[in-house]
């Protein structure tokens, strides 16, 4: 009797792990309701590397906009829209359009939208430097920005013809639960404190002893974190390795069809915004910065009006997360300014153009 129940016990506690494992939305609920550790709880980059001195014990004070933040106005007058990915995953509610909708990079279908044309509608695109060469290229620019970018709500929304073959489904299912549940598992079993002393304990002897730190790049001072992506000249997203200005003005050229796509769906102007990564910002002599963001930015083809950020973010090193990739508060409150600005701008003069 006593053995069937432990058996009972260990099935049901090794079900409930699984589904869980299997279902992000409920770990997510569970991680706010505190039944269970939060993966992201002290930035990703701590995540993956378990570095002790890197553990953002105060991250969400940190990452957290406030009340505070909001506009004190809001401008009835302009309609403000947004794609971008994690930099500007912002509640709408802290920009000062009479209306804010934003759009999250990498969607399967566009956010559609009746454009109310006696309103200003402005568009800002926001791009992390180390996409710029992963999707800003043909095909890839014209299906993340426009295909399921944004799209009108009195205009038909292409859709293929050509259902996913059967090895496509049981890819994107593996993608779904074959990598992804490794990761959600290993955080429900061993994210606990007792077992991240352990874990830090082996970071902190690979980083002592073998200057190794797997899955992410540490500075030469040792006291910041980068992505891989970003930092590694192996990866072809990151910012130290060769670009010639054929590709930069392929860039450029690509960005104006984007810009030419929305004008020509009604909107009144296209931003863009290119935000720095960190490593770009705190340790620029990493390697031979390729300044990709600059040269795009002085292009003279590039027709779309620039909302830059990298001189400032030089100036506030401190706007990065210690143990995360993205900016912290400070970096979103600054893109709120920015963005906010524009909003007040184009209100007071509707025929703003830059």
């Amino acid at each position: 009797m006593f053995s069937t129940l432990i058996k009972w016990f260990f099935l049901l506690v090794s079900g409930g792990i699984l589904m869980v494992g299997l279902t992000p939305a409920l770990q997510r609920w569970l991680d706010h309701h505190g039944f269970i550790p939060d993966q992201y709880s002290y930035g990703d980059l701590y995540n993956v590397t378990n570095l002790g001195a890197f553990k953002e014990v105060l991250f969400s004070t940190n990452r957290d906009l406030t009340e505070v933040d909001k506009p004190k106005m809001h401008y009835n007058n302009v309609h403000l829209y947004t794609i971008g990915d994690s930099f500007t995953y912002i509640d709408t509610s802290y920009y000062a359009g009479g209306r804010n909708k934003h759009v999250w990079v990498g969607g399967d279908h566009p956010l559609v939208v009746d454009l109310d044309t006696t309103k200003t509608n402005v568009l800002v695109i926001e791009f992390v430097e180390r996409v710029l060469q992963e999707r800003l290229y043909d095909p890839d620019y014209k299906r993340i920005y426009m295909k399921n970018g944004i799209a009108r709500a009195n205009r038909p929304i292409p859709i293929s013809s050509h259902p996913a073959k059967s090895d496509e489904k049981e890819s994107k299912l593996f993608a779904r639960f074959g990598s992804e549940i490794n990761q959600r598992l290993e955080f429900l079993l061993f994210n606990s404190p007792f077992f991240m002393r352990f874990k830090e304990l082996k970071a902190q002897l690979m980083l002592g002893g073998f200057g190794r730190v797997p899955g992410a790049v540490i500075s030469h001072n040792q006291q910041h974190l980068f992505y891989e992506a970003e930092a590694d000249t192996s990866y072809v997203l990151s910012a130290f390795r060769h670009l010639t200005d054929r590709k930069i003005d392929e860039l450029v050229a690509n960005l104006n069809d984007i810009r030419q796509y929305y004008l020509l769906m009604g909107f009144d102007e296209v931003y863009i915004c290119m935000i720095p990564n960190k490593v770009t910002i705190l340790e620029p002599n990493h390697g031979p910065y390729n300044h990709q963001i600059e040269r795009i930015e002085a292009n003279p083809a590039l027709e779309a009006p620039v909302i830059s950020t990298i001189d400032t973010l030089r100036n506030h090193k401190e706007w990065y997360h210690l143990g995360d990739g993205h900016w912290n508060n400070q970096g979103k409150r600054f893109w709120l300014r920015r963005v906010n600005s524009l909003v007040a701008q184009w209100a007071s003069n509707p025929n703003t153009r830059q």
